[in-house]
């Protein structure tokens, strides 16, 4: 069997690569989709409220759920050495 040549290998790592991208970009379609319907749902839409102000409010979410997610990885639930 003849070793693929230079152009080939990287024409095979590029193609890999687009596609690893739209699988990507079709993961974060899904979440969005997924967090518009849950907006839509509470009613966000009905608010009048612009972009800039809906995203500081997710990120306060987010931000909100890190840290408890960050709490509970430093507090494990019994403590070393406990009996």
């Amino acid at each position: 069997m003849a070793r693929k040549t230079l152009a080939e290998r990287k024409a095979a790592k590029v193609a890999e690569l687009q596609k690893i991208k739209a699988e990507l970009a079709e993961l974060e379609a899904k979440s969005a989709e997924r967090i518009g319907k849950i907006a839509l749902a509470a009613g966000l839409v009905d608010l009048d409220l612009d972009d800039d102000t809906l995203r500081k409010e997710f990120e306060a979410i987010a931000s909100k759920f890190r840290g408890q997610e960050s709490k509970q990885a430093a507090s494990p639930s019994a403590a070393p050495g406990a009996v």
